[in-house]
């Protein structure tokens, strides 16, 4: 069987539910005999996006 991959890709707001869906959605592959891997990818690497300008980010929310 060849490799799929998933996407789930969202805006700059926090807490929307990307890694809880992604989460599921890899749990009920998985219970139906598929190979599952989760991988996270962050874009900002060495980066605080905290300190970027909102024209470059998007507006940032610091709780």
């Amino acid at each position: 069987m060849s490799t799929k991959y998933f996407f789930f890709t969202g805006g700059v707001v926090s807490s929307v539910g990307k890694g809880v869906t992604a989460a599921a959605i890899g749990r009920i592959l998985k219970e139906r005999g598929f190979r599952v891997a989760v991988q996270k990818l962050d874009p900002y690497i060495n980066v605080d996006p905290g300190t970027m300008s909102p024209y470059q980010h998007g507006e940032v929310f610091v709780t």
